[in-house]
């Protein structure tokens, strides 16, 4: 039997305890709320950095597949001969070639083409300068061509221009060490798939490159 007295379940005030973990379940509108906010703010912020990257890898300028001036040598033969070879073009641009690279680096005397043209033949850049040039001239080479990493710096006597830059296949004649383009000559073609050795490293041959 009912009494007149009796409340409904409804409006029976709940426990503290029992409010505070239904509260906690179904989370704090505010701060819910909030927390939306965050999420789609930091959202925003991602997709508005992507666009930018976009935007600016899209106003980049690339890099030329060739430089301006290069002289292009193709059909070039490569294989392992030993003793002295007789090359066509002097700095020699491929070839026939020794069968240990020169050590990449810097050299203060010349070396054999032999060597140097197997260094090529790994993807390597070599720069050769007159053999008169300035101290201060031969450090601008080695600074603008990144180092010494995959290039060798030799003097050479009877050079055509006062720098001439070489890769396998091409070569490029400059007046002027501080020229852009060894810069840009060593970027395109180093390591160039036109080496036919280019998985090969002349990090391992013969010669001691200057400190």
């Amino acid at each position: 039997m009912s009494s007149h007295f009796d409340t409904p379940a409804s409006n029976i005030p709940q426990h503290p305890a029992a409010a505070r973990r239904q509260h906690r379940q179904h989370g704090d509108p505010a701060v819910v709320q909030r927390n939306k906010i965050v999420v789609i703010l930091l959202v925003a912020i991602m997709l508005g950095f992507a666009a930018v990257n976009v935007w600016l890898a899209s106003r980049r300028p690339s890099l030329p597949s060739e430089v301006e001036g290069v002289a292009q040598f193709n059909d070039l033969t490569s294989e392992v001969v030993s003793g002295p070879i007789a090359y066509d073009q002097r700095p020699p641009v491929g070839g026939p070639h020794a069968e240990l690279p020169q050590l990449c680096g810097l050299y203060r005397v010349q070396v054999a083409d032999e060597n140097i043209v197997a260094s090529l033949a790994t993807g390597a850049i070599w720069i050769t300068f007159e053999p008169t040039m300035t101290e201060e001239d031969i450090e601008t080479l080695r600074a603008a061509a990144q180092g010494e990493l995959d290039v060798v710096l030799t003097p050479y006597e009877g050079l055509p221009a006062p720098v001439v830059m070489t890769a396998w296949g091409r070569q490029l004649e400059l007046s002027d060490p501080a020229d852009d383009r060894v810069q840009m000559f060593t970027v395109i073609y180093r390591n160039h798939e036109r080496a036919p050795l280019v998985d090969e490293s002349c990090a391992r041959g013969v010669g001691l490159p200057a400190p």
